[in-house]
Formats: C-alpha cells, structure tokens, sequence
C-alpha cells in the first residue's frame, strides 16, 4: 500500500480515534509491502502482507467477497455517479464495486480505497487494498464516498461507515440493507438505495 493511503486508516475497535503507528518490515520505494499497523489505545495490531492491509484478528482468515457477478463495462462511471465523485478526493469501494477503483481513480483523479475485492487488483498511488470485516477502518470525516457491494451488512456496520463520511458525502447499499439515521436517502431502485450524509445545523442570527 502507498505509504501516505496509509493516514486515513483507523483501528476497527470502538473507542476515541488515535492514529495508528505503522511498523515496516519491507517497502518498495513508498509502497509498504510488509509491516504492522498498530493501535495505541487497545493494543491490537494488523498486519500488511504483500502490500494489502489485513483488519482482521490474526486466527481469522482473508475475508473475501461472494463469487463476483459480470464484469459492467460501465461500472466505474456507474458508481462515480452514484457518488458524485471529482478530482482530489478519497473513496472507498467494497465487494464487486471494488474491481472498479483502479479504473475510477483513473478516470477521475482520485483516490480510492478498495476493501474485500473479489479479485487481486493491481496498487498505486491513488489506490490501496485492505481487507476487513464490515467495519471499515476508516477516520471519520475521510471520506467522500462509499460503495458496499455486498448484502448482509447491519445497521450499525453501515453506521460506522456513515461516520468515515465527511459532510455532503455520499453511500450506496443494496436496497435490502438498512439506510442509518446519519444519511438522506436521496434515490433508490431494486438493486441500491444512494444516501447522503447531513451537514452540521447552522444557526441564525437576526441582526
């Protein structure tokens, strides 16, 4: 993973953000191909092998994604829609959106994050793979956009995705899974519902 993707990662326990302390065994240039992430606070540790950061316990195997569907041709301008995405900002893609990250970054110019994909993608500077549960690792505010790309995610998982959102950024789920109380439900149809994350309330003052 390029070193500096490596800044807005966080520990998946639930407790005040701090960032992690990256040890490294091997990098290549500003890749990092081997090394631990750790968490000051809890103590846990995660581990990166072969340039993808592992958020998982260290008995539990790779998480990985159902088998994945046809690849869409349109995929990566598909999900830029959905999300809204420009140049310069982060996002993170899950399950089958994540084949299109490296495409999206591309395309776009930004960078992108692509958790659990259901085949081995190619890194660079704008892109980085992780794999996790579904708690994504991600600092709060972070984020402009994230995509799940697979069923089976609660409420308080998608919560905690909300959170890595900034103000105005957008999520996309399957129209099965729950839409949280931080989101706006903004559009939906049989596959995805496409969500908002509410900016802080301003007050008025009359002069």
């Amino acid at each position: 993973m390029f070193i500096e993707l490596l800044d807005g990662l966080r520990c998946i326990a639930d407790h005040p953000q701090i960032p992690l302390v990256a040890a490294i065994m091997r990098r290549d240039d500003r890749f990092v191909v081997q090394g631990i992430l750790g968490c000051p606070t809890c103590r846990r540790e995660y581990r990166i092998e072969g340039g993808v950061a592992l958020f998982t316990d260290a008995n539990d195997a790779v998480v990985t994604s159902s088998p994945p569907a046809e690849r869409d041709d349109e995929g990566a301008m598909r999900i830029g829609a959905f999300l809204a995405v420009s140049d310069g900002v982060t996002i993170a893609l899950t399950g089958e959106w994540a084949r299109y990250a490296t495409e999206l970054a591309e395309l776009v110019g930004l960078r992108a994050y692509a958790v659990n994909p259901p085949r081995p993608i190619g890194e660079s500077e704008r892109v980085g793979a992780l794999h996790s549960s579904n708690r994504l690792p991600f600092t709060d505010g972070s984020l402009r956009g994230v995509a799940i790309g697979e069923p089976g995610w609660s409420v308080d998982e998608l919560r905690l995705a909300a959170r890595a959102l900034s103000p105005g950024g957008r999520m996309v789920a399957p129209a099965a899974s729950p839409v949280p109380v931080e989101l706006e439900e903004i559009a939906r149809d049989e596959r995805w519902w496409i969500g908002e994350k509410r900016g802080p309330l301003v007050a008025l003052h009359r002069r």
